[in-house]
């Protein structure tokens, strides 16, 4: 009658908790109450007739099974501006639900576009399908009461709005649960060398580069020697290099094989090379510093970054090809191959390679994996969605079948260890191929020491999340959550991202787990919530240096009246300042980086689309919420440090310029994977791919300003890690580099 759950007692609302990690109900459905069934008058509508004056009772939109609870929705009339009056336009719906099992539970309205909702027929509120909860409410006398009406009109795209059901969810209670205690007794950290690179730029000149470490003293000096075609060495530079990690030899012989060597000043001689660079008489002027060759003109979508051998460098695993399908609708289309999985160290030489199989499809919402040292052995392992045999559909679809986390060995790419990846199938929800394809992964370092695996499901309706830690070749849970432990504390149900990120947020030692418009504390719990709705791309940093603390900005997909673009409080939420303009569909073309030495701090970036999915806006703004510009920009979507300033340059096509357009270098080919500083010194590498090769470019720019690799920053390196799955967004720093300069 009632409800398509109606079989829920009110025994439900008990809590099962097993070991302080399972929150939810033993059978966690929704009550969902029809519009139609208990609206009224029935006289306020009619059924399948659009008037000026009355509701409709749609039943003959297409598709209307798929879009409509039941198959039927209650449609107002076009509102193309906000009424003075509830009586104008169509009548108010009374709408009285009995027969609800006692108990306390948050009340949703499932609504479309905008509609207006009153809780005693009076004091009215605008409500549109990105805010559609009322709120908690204890239920003693089995009656809820609301009303709808017509008066308000959707900002985004104004029309008729969409009345369908009300919804009630049981409010769990809620369990704290313990804090993780991992196997580190301190702090994993990789092991980094100096990474010193050279490569020719000139007829006779050759630029060096190198790192400085964290555990580097402040005095520390640098002498660079060349040894040309096995002769005795030379000292590079006249006096000590305090000031930088770079140089140019300009008397490196065109026609001859150049060896360099890295030595800390002070040092015993017999001590070994800080670092050794061969540059051979062959090496092409301006050539990428690293080309990895690859087969069958293959290209790369995604690389993921870690020492496998544990010397010290970075090496590299490269996920081919770069095909990308959305699992959603009409974007959907079948895998035409698998991907594959290419281990490289970082000279060059292929360490393994892995076929993904059929059971993982072509996209990287099936496909996300991870490159990091998990279990603290100095040598990085790869956490990767798998699969089993061929389990696709006729369509081709992968419904079935087993779904593991599988942790990889970085050096051999054997299997080491697995857990059964979170359902496809959500308990107590309908399933949905789209929204259960939607997964991801992450690193956090839930005890402030331990490097834990964060795995996900979900994004766009409930979101789960499992974590874990590897440890003596296992894979052992830490805690799980689930969006809907969270019920009556904010909203988190659809409130992820196409990425995951882990930052100290709250400043007590302890990674949080950013996945998207919520944060989930380090111990599994939900920390808080904007309630916004799902973010096209979020970026996790100290975007504004003269605030105390990190912040996160924003671009909010679904349509808003406000705040689409913001920028939050990382520790709590809360908006520091948002967008006062209303969007439809904020989009992937967003920013948050230095590029601009006017203002301090980063500048932030966002775009909107309209209903027709063309550009509509854009805007630049301050980190301190100063509207720069909204002029449509040149493409801003790929900063990098690039030359000798603290601010980053822009990748315009095989270009690098300043925000102004100024050309700063050019000739980088093919499509950007990823931006991350892997060798040299402090300024960042442009990693490539083409068909049949992957090259890094390094910046020849010298520098007079020396400072720590960022990869030693904790936000960066997660950022780094997590560009191997889902959207890519350029890495982020947990402090500010022009304050550096202060």
């Amino acid at each position: 009658m009632f409800a398509r759950q109606a079989g829920i007692a009110a025994a439900m609302v008990s809590v099962l908790a097993v070991a302080g990690y399972a929150q939810l109900p033993k059978d966690f459905k929704p009550l969902v109450f029809e519009a139609e069934e208990f609206s009224g008058p029935q006289d306020a509508w009619n059924r399948n007739k659009v008037t000026e004056n009355r509701w409709n009772l749609w039943s003959t939109d297409t598709d209307a099974r798929q879009k409509w609870s039941g198959g039927v929705v209650l449609q107002s009339p076009v509102v193309k501006a906000d009424r003075d009056t509830p009586e104008n336009g169509a009548p108010p719906l009374h709408t009285r639900i009995t027969g609800i099992p006692a108990g306390r539970y948050e009340v949703d309205v499932r609504i479309g576009r905008t509609l207006a909702v009153s809780l005693d027929g009076k004091t009215w509120q605008k409500k549109s399908d990105g805010d559609r909860t009322l709120g908690v409410f204890q239920i003693k006398d089995g009656t809820f009461d609301l009303w709808v009406d017509d008066r308000y009109a959707h900002a985004a795209n104004p029309g008729a709005g969409y009345f369908d059901f009300v919804q009630f969810t049981p409010v769990p209670e809620r369990i704290d649960k313990p804090l993780v205690a991992g196997f580190a007794q301190t702090r994993v950290r990789e092991t980094l060398d100096r990474a010193l690179t050279a490569i020719r730029t000139g007829e006779n000149a050759a630029f060096l580069s190198w790192r400085l470490l964290a555990a580097d003293p402040p005095e520390i000096a640098f002498d660079v020697y060349r040894r040309v075609d096995g002769g005795k060495p030379e000292r590079v530079n006249s006096e000590p290099l305090r000031d930088s990690t770079c140089l140019t030899d300009r008397d490196a012989p065109r026609s001859a094989a150049c060896e360099y060597v890295l030595r800390v000043v002070g040092r015993p001689e017999a001590d070994k090379p800080e670092g050794v660079a061969k540059i051979s008489a062959a090496a092409t002027p301006d050539a990428p510093a690293i080309v990895f060759e690859l087969d069958d003109k293959a290209t790369v979508q995604k690389v993921g970054v870690g020492d496998l051998d544990g010397d010290g460098r970075f090496d590299f695993v490269l996920k081919t090809p770069e095909d990308n399908i959305d699992p959603a609708g009409n974007y959907w289309k079948p895998s035409p191959d698998t991907y594959r999985l290419d281990a490289f160290s970082h000279d060059g030489r292929r360490l393994w390679r892995h076929d993904l199989g059929w059971s993982i499809e072509r996209g990287i919402w099936y496909s996300p994996m991870i490159v990091f040292d998990l279990n603290g052995d100095g040598r990085a392992e790869l956490a990767a969605k798998t699969g089993e045999g061929d389990p696709r559909g006729a369509d081709g679809r992968v419904e079935s079948g087993a779904e593991w986390v599988t942790v990889f060995d970085g050096l051999t790419g054997k299997p080491l260890a697995r857990d059964e990846w979170p359902s496809r199938q959500t308990p107590g929800e309908p399933y949905n191929y789209n929204y259960a394809s939607r997964n991801q992964i992450c690193v956090a370092y839930l005890d402030g020491k331990t490097p834990c695996l964060i795995v996900e499901r979900g994004t766009y309706t409930t979101i789960r999340l499992v974590a874990y830690q590897f440890h003596d070749g296992k894979l052992h849970r830490l805690w799980t959550w689930d969006s809907r432990e969270e019920t009556g504390r904010g909203k988190y149900r659809s409130q992820g991202a196409h990425i995951m990120k882990a930052a100290d947020v709250d400043g007590d030692g302890r990674d949080e787990v950013i996945i998207g418009s919520s944060v989930i504390d380090d111990n599994g719990n939900g920390l808080w919530t904007t309630g916004y709705g799902h973010p096209d791309y979020c970026f996790v940093g100290e975007i504004d240096p003269q605030r105390r603390g990190l912040e996160i900005f924003y671009g909010i997909e679904p349509a808003r009246a406000e705040h689409a673009l913001c920028l939050v409080d990382a520790a709590t939420g809360k908006v520091i300042w948002g967008l006062q303009e209303a969007t439809n569909h904020v989009g992937t073309d967003g920013m948050c980086a230095d590029i601009d030495a006017r203002y301090p701090g980063s500048e932030c970036h966002a775009a909107d689309i309209d209903a027709d999915r063309k550009f509509s806006k854009s805007w630049t703004f301050s980190a301190q919420g100063q509207l720069i510009t909204d002029a449509p920009p040149r493409n801003l979507a790929s900063p990098v440090h690039w030359d000798d300033d603290t601010q980053r340059e822009l990748i315009r096509g095989s270009k690098i310029t300043e925000m102004s357009g100024e050309v700063r270098s050019g000739k980088i080919e093919g499509r950007v994977v990823a931006i991350a500083d892997v060798i040299g010194d402090w300024r960042e590498e442009i990693i490539t791919s083409t068909p049949g090769q992957l090259k890094i470019y390094m910046s020849t720019i010298e520098s007079n300003r020396r400072y720590v690799t960022l990869m030693q920053d904790p936000i960066y390196r997660i950022d780094v890690a997590v560009a191997f799955m889902g959207y890519y967004a350029p890495p982020m720093l947990s402090y500010d580099l022009a304050s550096k300069e202060k």
